[in-house]
């Protein structure tokens, strides 16, 4: 059974489907932050930055890995303000 090379039609292929799922891949991840400051205002991002501050023109400008990182902070600051307590259960 012999293995067929990639041509570079198919190289092209594969190139144009990466392409594409990193176009999707940015915009699921940008409305995630969205949502999550319209649902967090006073969440801190920073130092002195809370996540209402960060204006519609401000996301634009930062590449997928920086607003995977706000979202992470966010949901951190999320969860410190929402502890998670587990209940015993008396049998």
């Amino acid at each position: 059974m012999a293995t067929r090379r990639k041509t570079s039609e198919d190289y092209r292929r594969e190139w144009n489907e990466i392409q594409q799922n990193t176009i999707s891949l940015k915009s699921h991840v940008k409305a995630r932050l969205k949502e999550l400051i319209k649902k967090y205002p006073d969440a801190k991002i920073d130092f002195n930055s809370k996540a209402k501050e960060f204006s519609h023109i401000g996301i634009e400008s930062l590449s997928t890995y920086g607003m995977i990182g706000y979202i992470e902070k966010i949901e951190k600051w999320s969860a410190e303000q929402q502890p998670v307590i587990q209940k015993e259960i008396d049998w």
